[in-house]
C-alpha cells in the first residue's frame, strides 16, 4: 500500500492509467471468453465496415471505421468485432481523470475516471460494439478539451477542441449536444465567453465542421439518409402526452448511471445554489452545461412519445467529473462519501453479475434473466437450418421479412455456401440498410424461400408473389423456454402490389 501512495504521490496520471489498464484486460477477457454471438446490430456495422465510407443508412461512419480497424488486424470473429469498445471507453475514463485533474484536482479525476467505467451501462457498452462505444468516449475527449481550450485560447487548442466535437459527431449525432453546452457555458463563464470570442475561438466551430464536412457531404449525396433516420427515431409524429413517463425516464436513467449513484446526482443539483466557493461552483456550472441538455431533451421524448434508455448517455461524461466534485466538497459536511462509495460497489456487482452471465449464460438461463440474450443467441444455428432448408428446396434465394434477420444471416453466413439473402420491402422504397443491401433481384424469386418473422406483414407478402406455398414453421432453441420462429414459405414469381391506402387496409391484418 505504501508503494501505491508513493507512486500516487509522484505520478497520479500513471496510477491511474494502470487501474483504468486493469478494467480494461478483464472486460477484453470477457468479451473473449464469452460464447454469445454478434447481434444483429452489430453484424449491420460489421457490413458497413467492409466497405469504408464518410456515412451509412442509419448512422455516421466511426462505428464502421473502428470495426474495420480492429478486424483488419485480428479478423472477422466476434470479439475482434467487439474489442474496440472496451479500448474506447477506457481511453474516455483517462480523459475524464485528465478533466477533473485540470479543473479541480487529481482525486477528483480519479472518482470521475472510476464512477464512469463502473456505471452499468459502461459495463454493457464494453462487450458489445455500438455507436454509444464511439460517441461516449469521444464526449469525453471533446469535453476534457474544451476545458482546455477555455483555460488556454490558443488557436492549437481550438482546433483540438473542435476536431474532437467533430469526431464524437461522427460517432453519433447526440453529440450534438455538445454545441448547447458550449453556448450555456459561454452564458455563465466569463472565461469561456472570452476564449470563444478570442482570435481563436472561431476556429473551435470551423475545426468541428472540416471533420464533420465529408458526413454532411455524404448526406446531401444520399438524401440525408442518415439525418432522416435519426430524425424518424424521435418518433414526433406518434406523440402520446403523459408526464407520468417522467417516472420511467429516472428509472431508465438509473439502470444506465447507477441507482445510487443518480440519487447522488439528482440530489447535487437540488443542493448545487447552496455552494459559497464561487470558483468551484462556475466549474460545476460548466460541467452541468455539457449535462442538462441531453437530459431534459430526452426526458421531454419520454414524456412526448418514448425514449430508450441510452438516449441521454451523452450527459454521463461530463456528470461523472460533477458528481465526483460534489461528493469531494459540496456534500463533504454531511458525510455522503461513504454513499458514493455504496453506490460505486452496487455498479461493481452489477458489473460482475454481468461478467458472470456474459461469460455463462447458463447461469442465467437457470435464474430466468436471460430475457435481454435473445438478439445474441442462436443465429448460428439459424443460419445452419435456413441454408439447409434452401438446399433441400434447391431455392434461388431466401427473403427475411425482418432487417435484424437479414443482418445475422449476412453475418454469420459469410463463410458459407448459400444462396443469396433478400429483404423483403415493406413500402415502394427501402427503409433500413437490409431493405437497400438486400434488394430483390431479376431471377431471385424463380424458387425463393421465405423466412418471415412478422405476422402483421404475411398478407402483403403473400400478395407480392404470383404463386406461394406454406411450408410450416421453422422454431430455432435459443433457451430451454424461448426459440425464435419462422414461418417458412416457396414462392416464386415476385412483383410488389402497389401500396395504396386501400391495399394496406386490406393486407396489414393479423394471420389468425
Amino acid at each position: 500500500m505504501n508503494a501505491i501512495s508513493d507512486l500516487w504521490r509522484r505520478s497520479p496520471s500513471i496510477c491511474v492509467a494502470g487501474a483504468i489498464a486493469v478494467l480494461v484486460a478483464f472486460r477484453i477477457a470477457v468479451v473473449a471468453a464469452s460464447p454469445l454471438e454478434i447481434g444483429p446490430d452489430e453484424a449491420q456495422y460489421w457490413r458497413w465496415a467492409q466497405t469504408l465510407d464518410f456515412g451509412y443508412y442509419s448512422k455516421p461512419p466511426m462505428v464502421a471505421w473502428v470495426i474495420w480497424l480492429s478486424t483488419s488486424i485480428f479478423g472477422d470473429a466476434g470479439w475482434a468485432i467487439r474489442l474496440t469498445a472496451p479500448l474506447l471507453h477506457g481511453l474516455g475514463a483517462f480523459f475524464l481523470f485528465l478533466l477533473g485533474k485540470r479543473m479541480f484536482d487529481a482525486r477528483i479525476g480519479a472518482w470521475g475516471a472510476a464512477i464512469y467505467l463502473l456505471m452499468p451501462g459502461i459495463w454493457l457498452s464494453s462487450t458489445i460494439i455500438s455507436t454509444d462505444a464511439v460517441l461516449l468516449p469521444t464526449y469525453a475527449i471533446a469535453v476534457c478539451l474544451l476545458w482546455r481550450f477555455r483555460d488556454s485560447p490558443t488557436v492549437v487548442n481550438a482546433c483540438l477542441a473542435g476536431a474532437a466535437i467533430g469526431l464524437s459527431m461522427l460517432g453519433k449525432y447526440a453529440a450534438l449536444y455538445l454545441y448547447p453546452g458550449i453556448v450555456l457555458a459561454a452564458f455563465i463563464d466569463r472565461d469561456t465567453r472570452k476564449a470563444l470570442l478570442s482570435p481563436a475561438g472561431a476556429m473551435v466551430f470551423i475545426a468541428s465542421l472540416v471533420v464533420l464536412g465529408p458526413n454532411i457531404a455524404w448526406n446531401v449525396a444520399n438524401d440525408f439518409a442518415t439525418v432522416s433516420h435519426t430524425a424518424d427515431n424521435a418518433n414526433l409524429g406518434g406523440a402520446d402526452f403523459n408526464p407520468l413517463r417522467v417516472l420511467t425516464f429516472v428509472q431508465d436513467q438509473a439502470a444506465v448511471f447507477g441507482p445510487l449513484t443518480l440519487i447522488l446526482l439528482l440530489a447535487g443539483f437540488a443542493l448545487l445554489a447552496g455552494r459559497g466557493d464561487k470558483q468551484t461552483a462556475t466549474r460545476e456550472l460548466w460541467l452541468l452545461c455539457f449535462i442538462v441538455p441531453a437530459l431534459a431533451v430526452i426526458m421531454m421524448q419520454e414524456i412526448i412519445s418514448r425514449a430508450h434508455a441510452n438516449w441521454a448517455a451523452a450527459a454521463y461524461p461530463a456528470a461523472c467529473v460533477l458528481l465526483a466534485s460534489w461528493i469531494d466538497r459540496a456534500f463533504g459536511k454531511v458525510k455522503v462519501r461513504p454513499v458514493l462509495i455504496t453506490g460505486m460497489a452496487i455498479n461493481t456487482l452489477i458489473g460482475a453479475l454481468f461478467a458472470i452471465v456474459w461469460v455463462s449464460p447458463s447461469i442465467a438461463d437457470a435464474t430466468g434473466a436471460s430475457a435481454g440474450m435473445k438478439g445474441v443467441r442462436g443465429w448460428g444455428e439459424t443460419t445452419r437450418q435456413l441454408v439447409a432448408k434452401a438446399e433441400e428446396l434447391h431455392a434461388t434465394a431466401i427473403l427475411v421479412d425482418d432487417r435484424e434477420t437479414w443482418h445475422a444471416l449476412d453475418y454469420h453466413g459469410r463463410n458459407m455456401a448459400m444462396p443469396p439473402i433478400r429483404a423483403w420491402p415493406a413500402g415502394p422504397t427501402p427503409r433500413s440498410h437490409a431493405e437497400e443491401a438486400g434488394r430483390i433481384l431479376p431471377g431471385d424469386d424463380a424458387r425463393m424461400l421465405i423466412a418471415s418473422t412478422n405476422e402483421a406483414m404475411r398478407p402483403m407478402i403473400r400478395a407480392d408473389f404470383a404463386t406461394i406455398e406454406e411450408l410450416g414453421y421453422l422454431d430455432i432453441p435459443l433457451t430451454a423456454k424461448r426459440s425464435r420462429r419462422f414461418k417458412l414459405y416457396l414462392a416464386s414469381t415476385y412483383h410488389q402490389a402497389p401500396r395504396t391506402p386501400e391495399f394496406l387496409a386490406a393486407h396489414v391484418v393479423n394471420e389468425e
